[in-house]
């Protein structure tokens, strides 16, 4: 690999998103989460970021960069060294968003994250529907709690969003939540057609208006058709670490139905966060080769989550 090869991945990093762990309250049935445990249930094990081997791993320059807190398994406010985290990250002058449903922390400490945070980090909760039946898919989601979490940062100078996933149940509670929403103080709230229906959440599926753009082009994939890929890789913003301690290039590729049918999943030894750092990572030969030939290799991963849709 070429040196210019190199330097451009160890330079393209705009962003990170990092699963700081895969404990969760809720057993959403689209979760990859809920569906391992479903699937695998006797290899499942509980992980959490070690904050200090995290904090040597990032060996790169943050300040300005995104870093979001979220993942494939996890809901990231149930790390227990949490706020410690956090606070890390604005030391390094990141700026943070946090992706939560937000169930059964109290204000005090709601109050606590909004002290480390400002304008320039952002809150997303995830609720889709009203408090009387966003349940049907945020199963265990406690809306008690997650009200309080609103009321508290609505009234700080953290950006927040609501965030609402249209399902067969909740179409017509949409305006019912957005003025819950404004009254909560939530600066954006936020509608996001989801492609991810299968045989756990078919069930649930809304009219086809209210499907994501990538829906067909799955189902197309899932009948044997190749499709071309547009890479969100390419942004540098979606280096990703699970919170077993493990790189991929995105989150995608990092759930379990494609992760062991790549390098990242089949040598996964050799993107541990403990044994080097991010940028010996993104310059080895094996990780430069993946991005660079990506395109001609059409990954199964990168087809599903990234076609090029026309």
């Amino acid at each position: 690999m070429t040196f210019f090869l190199k330097y451009i991945m160890t330079h393209l990093i705009n962003g990170l998103h990092i699963e700081l762990t895969n404990i969760c309250t809720l057993k959403c049935p689209g979760c990859a989460r809920t569906q391992f445990i479903d699937q695998f249930g006797k290899h499942w094990k509980n992980h959490s970021l070690d904050q200090f081997e995290l904090e040597q791993f990032l060996d790169v320059d943050l300040t300005d960069k995104k870093v979001v807190l979220c993942g494939n398994y996890g809901d990231p406010i149930y790390h227990p060294a949490f706020f410690e985290l956090v606070q890390m990250f604005k030391r390094k002058k990141s700026s943070i968003r946090l992706i939560t449903n937000g169930s059964y922390k109290d204000q005090a400490w709601w109050e606590k994250l909004c002290s480390y945070l400002g304008p320039t980090d952002k809150i997303v909760f995830s609720v889709d529907g009203s408090p009387d039946n966003f349940t049907q898919y945020r199963i265990n989601a406690d809306w008690n709690s997650i009200e309080i979490g609103m009321q508290v940062v609505g009234k700080s100078t953290v950006q927040s969003e609501w965030k609402y996933i249209p399902f067969n149940f909740n179409v017509d509670t949409v305006d019912q939540a957005q003025d819950l929403s404004d009254s909560l103080g939530i600066k954006n709230f936020n509608i996001v057609p989801s492609d991810r229906f299968d045989q756990y959440t078919n069930h649930l599926k809304p009219a086809l208006t209210y499907v994501g753009d990538r829906y067909s082009s799955q189902l197309e994939f899932k009948n044997n058709q190749t499709h071309g890929i547009d890479k969100k890789c390419s942004t540098g913003k979606e280096h990703y670490i699970s919170a077993d301690g493990f790189y991929s290039p995105c989150c995608y590729l990092a759930e379990h139905r494609f992760y062991y049918k790549t390098i990242f999943g089949k040598d996964k030894k050799l993107f541990d966060i403990r044994n080097q750092t991010l940028s010996q990572i993104l310059s080895a030969d094996r990780t430069v080769n993946f991005y660079s030939t990506i395109n001609d290799v059409k990954p199964a991963g990168c087809q599903f989550n990234c076609p090029a849709v026309n």
